[in-house]
């Protein structure tokens, strides 16, 4: 067992350290375009505790699914995103291991990359995803959102939640925290109407991609 580690770990938790840098070096190349780094640096920038073993396997399985992304946007030729956006995403995305949020995360890291979306995506979107929950992003990729033109009236919010396997509190507390990071715009003064912002607008277009 390593000595010099903040947090001692086993052999089995050194072992997964291992296998989350195998799974970073298996996506080497996108590593290399997004950071401009290798896997190695990452993990040796993550450290060997415990904790940063899991944050590295966040890490990795992020990536990952940046990867896929872009290859389902049918990007061919990612650039590196820049630091400004990347540095808030990996550490965002080192905690998180939450799907629907992990999700989020690879998508904010996939748009940095496409040469079509890079220079609008904006450095508040990182701040905005870190604050979301899984229901916020189950609604914002749902074609219940779509398909209500990104506007939910009151009569519509039982036939929503339903839609999203979410209760009416869990999807009107959705709407408030989607209001309170400007995602969406507050209500009219009957509270029939809630809809995306222009703000909300940019961040859907950047990395909601055709509902992809």
């Amino acid at each position: 067992m390593p000595q010099d580690s903040l947090v001692p770990i086993s052999d089995e938790q050194a072992k997964l350290g291992q296998e989350a840098l195998k799974v970073l070096q298996g996506i080497g190349s996108l590593v290399g375009k997004a950071l401009e780094s290798v896997p190695e640096d990452v993990v040796g920038y993550l450290g060997g505790d415990w904790l940063r073993i899991r944050r590295a396997e966040n890490i990795a399985k992020m990536m990952k699914r940046a990867k896929e992304r872009l290859e389902a946007w049918g990007v061919k030729d990612a650039e590196p995103a820049s630091l400004t956006i990347a540095l808030p995403i990996l550490r965002g995305a080192a905690d998180e291991s939450r799907e629907e949020i992990q999700d989020l995360w690879a998508r904010l890291l996939a748009a940095a990359m496409d040469p079509s979306r890079t220079k609008h995506v904006r450095q508040r979107f990182a701040d905005v995803v870190h604050q979301m929950d899984p229901p916020d992003a189950l609604l914002l990729a749902s074609p219940s959102l779509r398909d209500r033109a990104g506007g939910i009236q009151q009569p519509d919010r039982n036939a929503v939640a339903e839609e999203l396997h979410i209760s009416r509190d869990e999807l009107d507390v959705t709407l408030a925290n989607l209001v309170r990071l400007d995602v969406f715009f507050e209500p009219n003064i009957g509270g029939s109407v809630v809809g995306t912002t222009p703000f909300g607008r940019e961040f859907l277009l950047s990395v909601i991609k055709d509902n992809t």
